[in-house]
């Protein structure tokens, strides 16, 4: 430990004094510092199209039933949670291998209740286990940015229900890993979970499934066979950096913090209210290239999570350390630490890739090779706007592990099929061009990213708690995306030129055709429900069952769209209908083309 601090001391000098004091100090600094390494090593210093190919197909000599599985996890993070339902609701042999400990996480997660829903319709937690993981929830959460040089109105946002329940991340990956070691053992043996273990080569049979190879705890080269290989391996995955040619991620939102107690409880901005989650708040203008902005969390009794974090594109230089040190440095400025002990910090590169391409290009992000597929980080599929993705991985749980049951059932496991299991993407791919709005670029007034900012959040305030709650979860319709679209211009005539240096001719195309997606979405499930007492009835439940039989392929492609339009169903909020004066007035503001947007359901 002593030989790291003294190393990074010099230039880093809050940073190694916070750590010299933290309780394991010395594990969490390496972790970090390797973290840091592979994100410069495969995002910053490769140029696209280069990258270490650890993914081939190649005939491998056989391997023994104890060393096969249905399903190998590379990287035991958030899919401890797909892993668990795999085991515990379908009775698939699992593995799961991390180079850290599985189940380890180096992030704090939040969430909302009805979110949390799903973990139990899945039958994956029990309420009482769910209890036991939740640490607190909030009455309101608070979005504010800085106000100092705009030259606008500041709008505070108040959430309900966004983000309000504080999870403790490590115990309710202890209980999925216990959850999946349980299970009864079939014909193969157990489950394992192999801790300090690294992921080195894959090797592809089309029949046989995947061997993969990695190196045990002991340096031991160890070698297993499945079915299919999920890369959980996160933000700096070499698997995710191969199947996109070196560039997996279009954005990315670099986050340090700390869980610590002792800060003062009050109402004054230095000081932290239980009742509150701090979402997304800025204290400053724009510094060195980066709009830094503060999300502060309590937990479990005067226990808080705060983070520093900022938007940046992929191919920016992104150093860890240096924001872990700018964190020590104005955490003061932000909340009192005169009292403040460290629990522990938490820090991580959190990607983001969304499929916006233009109309002519066929390529979209690649997640999946014949038997390998991306989720999680390594997928990254986030929500555009707080960049949570243990909130997009728990929205799409029950769709991931539906259809890749369906896809080992049927042996629909080549790349074509794969590459189709993938997280919800028709809100964050619109949703992504408020994420470039928050990136601080050369050339603007550093107060520009918190002026724009404060006009978004007077755009929702006025559309209402419904609308905002909706964007905050990924699962705003298209007439209310386009209503927050139409509505900016109304306060901010100068986001036309402001789009236009922020949003690139392609990037432009690019969202216009994710719009237009997203109306085709809310076109399709109003198809789905028209169709719903057929597909449910008992001859459609057979008819299906027979398609699945005679062209499997045809079968998946279906249960994904149905697995889409039930995703839609499940966000859908029920309000009261407008009233004949409403929509008047609707007509009269917006246009007959806005009232009858309203009548498409929510996408």
């Amino acid at each position: 430990m002593q030989a790291d601090i003294e190393q990074i001391a010099s230039r880093y000098s809050r940073l190694a004094e916070a750590f010299t004091h933290i309780p394991e100090g010395a594990r969490h600094l390496q972790r970090l510092q390797d973290l840091n390494t592979s994100w410069q090593n495969m995002l910053c210093t490769n140029t696209p199209g280069h990258y270490v190919e650890v993914v081939v197909t190649e005939a491998r000599s056989v391997v023994s039933a104890n060393n096969t599985f249905d399903i190998i996890y590379a990287g035991g993070g958030l899919n401890v949670l797909n892993a668990a339902v795999m085991a515990q609701r379908y009775g698939l042999r699992v593995l799961i291998f991390d180079r850290f400990m599985v189940g380890a996480v180096h992030r704090e997660w939040n969430i909302s209740c009805e979110e949390l829903q799903d973990l139990l319709d899945i039958g994956l937690l029990t309420a009482d286990e769910l209890a036991s993981v939740t640490q607190r929830e909030y009455s309101d959460g608070l979005v504010r940015f800085h106000a100092g040089g705009i030259k606008v109105s500041p709008a505070d946002l108040h959430l309900k229900n966004v983000l309000n329940i504080a999870i403790d991340a490590e115990k309710l990956t202890a209980l999925c890993v216990k959850k999946i070691l349980a299970q009864p053992s079939g014909e193969g043996g157990p489950n394992v979970i192999l801790h300090h273990t690294t992921f080195v080569h894959c090797s592809v049979q089309p029949v046989q499934g995947v061997t993969v190879d990695v190196i045990q705890a002991s340096g031991e080269l160890r070698s297993y066979r499945a079915q299919l290989l999920i890369d959980g391996m996160g933000a700096t995955s070499p698997i995710a950096c191969q199947l996109n040619s070196g560039r997996p991620f279009s954005l990315v939102c670099p986050t340090v913090g700390t869980v610590a107690h002792g800060y003062r409880n009050g109402c004054a901005p230095d000081e932290i209210n239980p009742e509150i989650g701090e979402v997304l708040v800025s204290t400053e203008d724009a510094r060195n290239g980066r709009q830094l902005i503060w999300e502060a969390f309590p937990g479990a009794g005067d226990q808080v999570a705060i983070y520093l974090f900022y938007y940046a594109e992929t191919g920016s230089q992104i150093d860890l350390l240096q924001l872990f040190d700018d964190f020590f440095t104005l955490l003061p400025s932000y909340k009192g630490t005169s009292t403040v002990e460290i629990i522990k910090p938490v820090y991580g590169f959190i990607p983001a890739g969304y499929n916006i391409s233009l109309p002519w290009q066929r390529k979209r992000k690649v997640l999946a090779y014949d038997h390998v597929l991306s989720l999680g980080d390594a997928a990254a599929f986030q929500s555009p706007l707080t960049f949570c993705g243990f909130g997009s991985y728990v929205r799409n749980l029950r769709r991931i592990t539906t259809l890749l049951h369906q896809a080992l059932k049927s042996n629909c496991l080549l790349a074509e099929d794969l590459n189709r299991i993938r997280a919800s993407e028709a809100v964050p791919a619109v949703a992504r061009a408020f994420s470039k709005f928050m990136i601080a670029k050369s050339g603007e007034p550093l107060w520009q990213v918190n002026e724009t900012l404060n006009i978004f959040c007077r755009v929702l305030q006025d559309l209402g708690p419904q609308v905002t709650n909706d964007f905050f979860k990924d699962r705003v319709s298209w007439h209310d995306y386009t209503r927050i679209v139409l509505r900016t211009p109304r306060y901010y005539p100068r986001i036309y030129t402001l789009a236009l240096k922020t949003l690139t001719p392609a990037e432009m195309l690019g969202w216009i055709t994710a719009w237009f997606k997203l109306g085709l979405q809310s076109v399709q499930y109003r198809l789905h429900r028209s169709l719903r007492l057929f597909t449910q009835s008992v001859f459609g439940q057979k008819a299906a069952a027979i398609l699945d039989r005679t062209f499997p392929h045809a079968g998946l492609h279906l249960a994904i769209w149905c697995e889409s339009m039930e995703q839609v169903e499940r966000g859908r909020h029920t309000g009261n209908k407008p009233s004949k004066r409403d929509m008047t007035s609707m007509v009269r503001e917006r246009g007959l083309g806005h009232w009858l947007g309203g009548k498409w359901p929510h996408g």
